[in-house]
């Protein structure tokens, strides 16, 4: 929300609550009668910390894109495959979910390679949620190729132990990367 807009804490908090509102009617109107609609859900109203803007634009706050979109932390650029848009380089080790989960996606596939004699081809998708701790995705998605008509059932619950000793040991590869340690690009 545009700051200059808005009167006071209350005024911001009652647009917040209208706007959600009006996604719940929009999805609703849609067919997505049991929806979470969370608006700005980083925002500490009782401390003060709720996001506002004074142009609109995340520009402000640094986030510009500077670092430019085609640097991939395994070094490719993939197109017709996944691969995330954000740029590792050049952004917060410590809290920025593009740059930890991109790290950590890479790590995760080339563990269920190495690790699963099963496993031909890994990809990982880590997807956040805005106020949750990094080390809790909303989503995680595994796409396994395997060896000779290996079912993925049959590897599930090993690839869930490797996502979670991967998710368990996030602060040491924050940890590396703040000391320089991880190439990014």
């Amino acid at each position: 929300m545009i700051g200059r807009f808005l009167n006071d804490m209350d005024g911001y908090l009652q647009q917040r609550t209208a706007l959600a509102e009006y996604a719940r009617e929009r999805a609703r109107e849609h067919g997505f009668g049991d929806c979470e609609v969370a608006i700005n859900a980083a925002d500490d109203a009782e401390s003060g910390s709720i996001y506002l803007t004074v142009t609109g634009t995340s520009a402000e706050a640094g986030d510009d894109g500077q670092v430019g979109r085609g640097n991939r932390v395994n070094g490719l650029i993939t197109p017709w495959r996944p691969m995330s848009l954000e740029a590792a380089a050049g952004k917060n080790p410590i809290s920025h979910v593009g740059k930890i989960y991109n790290i950590l996606a890479k790590r995760v596939a080339e563990t269920l390679v190495t690790d699963l004699p099963e496993v031909s081809a890994a990809q990982c998708l880590f997807v956040s949620r805005i106020g949750a701790p990094v080390s809790m995705p909303e989503l995680v998605h595994l796409k396994l190729a395997t060896n000779d008509g290996v079912s993925l059932e049959q590897l599930r619950e090993r690839g869930a132990e490797i996502v979670s000793d991967h998710l368990g040991r996030i602060p040491d590869m924050v940890a590396e990367l703040v000391a320089g340690e991880i190439q990014v690009y």
